[in-house]
C-alpha cells in the first residue's frame, strides 16, 4: 500500500471521521469546510484530495467548488490499520505481496518438511449480492458512459455470471472472482456515481 504524506493522512482521517453510519461522507460538512478556506489553503487541500484519489483511497465528485459526493475505497478504509501493522512489525526474513483479495491464505515459516491443512469457508451476503445485480440491471443504459464500452461489457458479463451463480449451485470462490472484476473496473471508472455505488456494495460483500 502506498505511503501517504503526513498532511494527506490527516485529511484521510478527517474524511473517515465525517461519515454517516452507512459509510457515506457528509457532503454538508465539506461544503462548509471549503466555504471557509482561503485561496492558498483551498489549493493545498485540493492537491491532497488528488493524492488520496491517485492512491485509490477515495472516490470523489466535485460540484460548486466542493466535494459533493465522496466515498472511501478499500485502501482508504484499511490504510491506518495497515500502516500501524507495518510500523509494529519487526524486520522479517520474507515479504509476501498480494495484489488482489486473498481468501484462506496460510503462510508458514521456520519449518522443514511440514504439511498443513486448512478448511476455509467464504461467506456471501446473498441479499447484498441480489442488490448489486439489481443495481447493475437498473443502470444498464448508463454503463457505457460510466465505464466505457469495453469495460461496460465486462461489467454486464460479471453481473450475468453472478446471477447465474446465485441461482444455481453456489460456488463462492467464483462469486468472489466475479466481484473482484467488478471492484477493479469500478475503481478505475473515474469516480462516477454508478461506479461508486457498485464499488461500495462489492466492498460490503467482500467484507472490505
Amino acid at each position: 500500500m502506498k505511503k501517504l504524506t503526513k498532511r494527506a493522512e490527516e485529511l484521510l482521517a478527517e474524511i473517515l471521521e465525517h461519515r454517516n453510519q452507512n459509510g457515506i461522507c457528509d457532503s454538508s460538512y465539506w461544503e462548509k469546510r471549503f466555504s471557509s478556506l482561503r485561496t492558498a489553503d483551498d489549493a493545498i487541500i485540493r492537491s491532497l484530495f488528488k493524492e488520496l484519489k491517485d492512491a485509490e483511497m477515495i472516490s470523489v465528485m466535485w460540484a460548486d467548488n466542493y466535494p459533493y459526493y465522496m466515498s472511501v475505497l478499500a485502501n482508504g478504509v484499511s490504510y491506518f490499520e495497515e500502516i500501524n501493522r507495518e510500523d509494529n512489525t519487526v524486520a522479517a526474513s520474507y515479504t509476501n505481496n498480494f495484489y488482489a483479495p486473498v481468501y484462506g491464505a496460510q503462510i508458514q515459516q521456520g519449518t522443514v518438511n511440514s504439511t498443513q491443512s486448512q478448511k476455509v469457508t467464504i461467506s456471501i451476503d446473498e441479499e447484498k449480492l441480489a442488490e448489486l445485480i439489481g443495481m447493475i440491471k437498473k443502470y444498464d443504459g448508463f454503463l457505457d458512459e460510466e465505464y466505457g464500452t469495453d469495460n461496460a461489457r465486462k461489467v454486464r458479463e460479471s453481473s450475468a455470471e453472478l446471477e447465474k451463480l446465485s441461482n444455481g449451485k453456489k460456488d463462492n470462490k467464483k462469486i468472489c472472482a466475479a466481484l473482484g472484476i467488478l471492484r477493479d473496473l469500478s475503481v478505475n471508472a473515474g469516480g462516477g456515481l454508478i461506479a461508486s455505488g457498485i464499488l461500495q456494495i462489492v466492498n460490503m460483500i467482500l467484507g472490505m
